[in-house]
């Protein structure tokens, strides 16, 4: 941009009032604000910015092109910080407590009504239009879930061809999804893979494992490897890669393979135990099951890009590893 004397500037609102000369300058400033002029192809908001003739590059209208992705995180919930956004997709990272997507069981709010809410608000018009092209509602989709005291990265898709090549992705397993947990016992092996059938019970809820493929099975294919181990409590910290992506699929194959995960209230027998004994206390203290979805790795739906995103395990998981880190008697495995 060339440089202009002072003398030649106006602010946006006067430049955007010669362009609708028929309407009211309080009623453009409104349409400032809302985000109804581009400059540049990009969102302006702010009425009184000072620029020289803009000529062709002030526009009313939406923006040709979404200006740059998100590239923050941003907190828009007290269990949810938006990490990723586009016109395609958003990348969430959720705390353990908060449902993926809204069930018909529960009355509890979800990432997804979350993320809806928060590009909705009648606040965001400029924001939709800046990403969306359009001020319309949008409507989140899902493409994957974690269970609702799993924490960390959630994909959620904003039309149904993104969606669609997301989950494509899924069922190719290009789509990379990586965990930490934190189980009990010791691993035989540094890494390996669990290969097992798995059927979901008659209510859906729960998983059981077959000893072989059968009507109503599914095959589960999960890769982990040996981060650390805590010797004195015979803990086993795991990264975890899923190939297959069932329900409870992490949780069922750790305990099945003799690493039942801290703090799960389903598969883990000894947590079982302490539910069952009134006023007993957890394993560890740790009151849901330890484990963080910690990366994601998609190619971009629409442009095919290599998209990479990664989550730090939060503070009670923090907790539970320098609790474990300060007793004597630990190893670590590189």
């Amino acid at each position: 941009m060339k440089l202009c004397n002072a003398s030649n500037e106006k602010t946006l609102l006067d430049w955007a009032a010669q362009l609708c000369p028929d309407s009211p300058r309080k009623r453009v400033k409104e349409w400032i604000m809302a985000g109804r002029f581009c400059l540049d192809g990009q969102v302006v908001t702010k009425a009184g910015l000072r620029l020289s003739d803009p000529g062709e590059r002030l526009n009313l209208g939406a923006p040709e092109r979404a200006v740059a992705a998100w590239g923050h995180r941003k907190r828009i919930h007290p269990k949810l910080v938006l990490v990723y956004l586009d016109a395609d997709l958003a990348i969430v990272d959720k705390e353990a407590g908060l449902l993926s997507v809204p069930t018909d069981n529960q009355a509890k709010i979800s990432a997804i009504e979350v993320l809806a809410h928060y590009l909705n608000d009648h606040r965001g018009e400029a924001r939709r239009r800046s990403y969306f092209g359009t001020a319309e509602p949008v409507k989140p989709l899902p493409v994957h879930r974690l269970d609702q005291y799993t924490s960390g990265l959630l994909c959620i898709a904003f039309n149904d061809e993104s969606r669609r090549k997301l989950i494509g992705q899924l069922r190719s397993h290009d789509f990379l999804r990586e965990y930490i947990a934190y189980a009990d016992g010791d691993a035989p092996e540094a890494s390996g893979v669990w290969r097992d059938h798995l059927e979901l019970d008659e209510g859906g809820y729960s998983q059981q494992l077959r000893q072989s493929a059968e009507s109503g099975t599914t095959e589960a294919v999960t890769h982990y490897s040996v981060e650390a181990i805590y010797a004195r409590h015979h803990v086993t910290k795991l990264r975890i890669r899923l190939e297959t992506g069932l329900k409870h699929q992490i949780r069922i194959q750790a305990a099945a393979h003799g690493l039942p995960l801290i703090g799960d209230r389903i598969y883990h027998p000894g947590t079982q135990k302490a539910i069952a004994k009134q006023g007993a206390k957890l394993p560890y203290g740790f009151k849901r099951q330890a484990l963080h979805a910690a990366l994601i790795g998609i190619r971009h739906p629409k442009s095919g890009g290599k998209l990479k995103f990664q989550s730090k395990i939060p503070g009670d998981m923090q907790d539970l590893e320098a609790r474990l880190r300060a007793d004597k008697g630990r190893a670590f495995v590189e």
